[in-house]
């Protein structure tokens, strides 16, 4: 037996445990049947704690000198899987966190939707860890599938049932679309290795192959022309899941795009920066648009993040080192706003009043501490200084102008200012001092411990801005091709 393989790949191992523990919760083994739910939650955590120290404490991971890379068949574990290594079960632990409120919406089935949200996280770090082409597409599939059957967890509500089909016909699709691309690649290179296809030469193959990789993937973020079905698809099913498949499925498209595109085959393909740069400036300036239309909180916030999820495309523009930390810093601060996320609107959803702005002007008189804390959430997604989005904002724009795409930087802006003017105006609906209403309950104490970690984990992010970067750069894949 292999004991270096075991002990690199500790982590997933103790995500899957984690998993068959949930199942066994689920199916009754043990646990009665009125607490199975709060048993299998702390169960996840548990093993979503056990798998980040697992990460972080075997091989020192990018916190301290990382070792050298390991090569296990179709498995690389390197600076780059490391990092997701490690903010994979982080963000599964922030989820399980801000999301308890929410899981009654999923009864009888809680124990099964844990389970789910581990073998998601362990996609995450399949995905990073991928080698060749066929496990990139295993793991993408991982990320992706668990949280929709989630979503449909809620069989009483048909249009739940409806909406959870519709996005797994989505899914599969662009599961399909990313396929093809890789098929593409491994006929060119003769082989599904990545190290054996750094030096393809430029072709048309070669650039529709990048393309259909880049839909495929981006497609799931809410990269236009798909921005209407991302934001959709999330209002439509139980809050928990929606946001889970965000977080997880943003980790798991950066580490998917990272490992295939920077330097490897966009460097390679005249013209790549500039169909990225179109699809992202597209997706950044319509997202702000959409959510300005939108009457209800959750869409408007759904809205936002897909313009922010945009900008990991801006940093594909540029093949280097310090563009791919950019992303990968980006990503990290992307996280702790969607858990955040999970919590605060979870709150607002199960008071019963409605997230509309109707339901929540004046909230600030009534709920002090639940406005203040959705006035920093906005905040966060629009970009406003000094936190994380607006570094990474500075970041992405800093690579759009190496690339040369001025007029992608231009569209960064008024993406910011259009974010900007959107979370303004729900702010003010929530500071309005003349309406009245009854006061939001406060969360249970798990879900107010995970917002307060998430929420200083967003402030945190900015006065660690520097060591997280450094953490980042080590990370970063060094492109085949470029500084």
């Amino acid at each position: 037996m292999n004991l270096a393989f075991l002990q690199d790949f500790a982590p997933l191992g103790i995500l899957l445990l984690g998993a068959f523990a949930c199942l066994g919760v689920e199916g009754g083994f043990y646990g009665s049947r009125g607490d199975r739910g709060s048993l299998s939650r702390w169960i996840a955590l548990a093993f979503t704690g056990l798998a980040f120290l697992a990460a972080v404490g075997f091989w020192r991971s990018s916190l301290g000198p990382a070792p050298p890379d390991v090569e296990h068949g179709s498995f690389l574990v390197d600076r780059f899987a490391l990092f997701f290594y490690a903010a994979a079960p982080a963000a599964a632990a922030a989820i399980l966190l801000t999301g308890s409120d929410l899981e009654e919406q999923l009864d009888p089935h809680r124990p099964l939707y844990h389970a789910l949200v581990l073998v998601s996280t362990s996609g995450v770090m399949l995905t990073a860890s991928g080698a060749d082409l066929l496990t990139l597409l295993v793991g993408m599939a991982t990320v992706s599938l668990p949280l929709i059957l989630g979503s449909a967890l809620r069989k009483v509500d048909p249009g739940t049932v409806r909406s959870a089909a519709r996005s797994l016909v989505v899914t599969g699709a662009l599961l399909a679309t990313f396929a093809a691309g890789e098929a593409i690649l491994a006929g060119l290179g003769h082989a599904t290795q990545l190290s054996r296809l750094e030096a393809l030469p430029p072709s048309p193959l070669l650039g529709l192959a990048a393309l259909l990789i880049a839909v495929g993937v981006a497609g799931s973020l809410g990269a236009f022309p798909l921005t209407w079905w991302r934001v959709g698809a999330t209002a439509a099913v139980p809050l928990g899941p929606a946001l889970a498949g965000l977080a997880l499925g943003a980790l798991g498209g950066a580490a998917a795009l990272l490992r295939l595109l920077p330097g490897a085959l966009g460097a390679a393909i005249p013209g790549w920066n500039v169909a990225v740069g179109v699809a992202a400036a597209l997706t950044i300036l319509i997202a702000p648009a959409l959510a300005w239309r939108q009457r209800s909180l959750l869409a408007a916030v759904g809205c936002l993040f897909v313009g922010d999820a945009a900008l990991v495309l801006v940093g594909l523009t540029w093949s280097s080192r310090p563009a791919t930390a950019a992303v990968l810093y980006l990503v990290l601060g992307l996280v702790p706003v969607v858990t955040a996320s999970l919590g605060l609107l979870g709150a607002v959803q199960l008071s019963g009043s409605g997230d509309g702005i109707v339901h929540l002007r004046g909230l600030a008189s009534r709920s002090p501490l639940h406005a203040g804390l959705l006035a920093l959430l906005l905040s966060a997604l629009a970009g406003l200084p000094p936190l994380t989005g607006f570094f990474a904002r500075l970041m992405v724009v800093e690579s759009s102008l190496e690339a040369g795409l001025g007029w992608l930087a231009v569209a960064v802006v008024l993406g910011a200012i259009l974010s900007a003017a959107v979370a303004l105006r729900w702010i003010l609906v929530l500071l309005d001092p003349q309406a009245e209403g009854q006061p939001l309950e406060l969360p249970s104490r798990a879900t107010l411990i995970g917002i307060g970690l998430s929420v200083a984990a967003l402030a945190g992010f900015t006065v660690t801005l520097g060591p997280l970067m450094g953490i980042a750069a080590r990370a970063a894949l060094a492109p085949l091709a470029g500084p």
